[in-house]
């Protein structure tokens, strides 16, 4: 299914290279609220980023996300990919001007999965009014722990900042829209609090997040 035509030969191209090996550094997160790993490859300026994430639980799924930024921090591209047993979806956003177009590819079936362990039907892939995402300041993965560290390392301000936010949802890769108002706290963690969730999160002297409550945990270097 295809919001916009996406064809075989453009999901090919788009998921052909999993990582960019131009990006110079490596993040690994445990994952909180389910078995699982979050793994993310960045350059240091923050323009570029591809994630890959292994989720464990009723519905076993692996999820692999590739954003690209401009210089001041406008994101101009996200796309994300989650398949399991017998599904795999895919959406990617990107900004053409000042308008987002959305592109979306599905095959297989995720209801049938998700009927299989008791769970309800997933939201179709994407957004059905793109216009909606015209006025959003960000896009992000949810609970993907890259995606906090980029506001934290975007604006060091003490004030709280509303933005809106276009958030892709796993498994279904739905996009919503969402409110985020966030402030920096005087021991460097941040506070961020939307519809979706409230968090305090804390962040190493580079600001990449080592610890969000219930969603993830910075892996250790060396295992004690």
């Amino acid at each position: 299914m295809s919001m916009s035509g996406l064809t075989t030969r453009e999901a090919g191209v788009e998921s052909a290279a999993l990582l960019d090996p131009a990006l110079d550094r490596a993040l690994l997160w445990q994952r909180l609220d389910v078995v699982g790993t979050d793994f993310a490859v960045v350059d240091q300026q923050l323009t570029a980023a591809d994630g890959v994430a292994l989720v464990g639980g009723v519905l076993p799924y692996c999820l692999h996300y590739r954003l690209r930024r401009e210089p001041d921090g406008r994101c101009t591209m996200l796309s994300a990919t989650a398949e399991g047993a017998g599904w795999h979806r895919q959406v990617n956003l990107r900004r053409d001007a000042d308008q987002w177009r959305v592109d979306t590819h599905d095959s297989g079936d995720l209801d049938a999965a998700l009927r299989r362990v008791g769970r309800a039907a997933a939201p179709l892939a994407g957004i059905d009014d793109t216009d909606r995402l015209d006025g959003v300041g960000e896009i992000a993965v949810a609970r993907a722990p890259l995606f906090a560290t980029l506001p934290r390392c975007d604006r060091a301000e003490a004030e709280p900042t509303n933005v809106r936010v276009g958030l892709v949802v796993p498994p279904s890769l739905a996009v919503v829209v969402v409110d985020s108002r966030r402030w920096l706290l005087p021991d460097g963690g941040m506070r961020m609090e939307s519809d979706t969730g409230n968090a305090t999160i804390a962040f190493d002297e580079s600001g990449y997040v080592t610890h969000w409550p219930g969603v993830a945990r910075r892996a250790p270097v060396h295992l004690s």
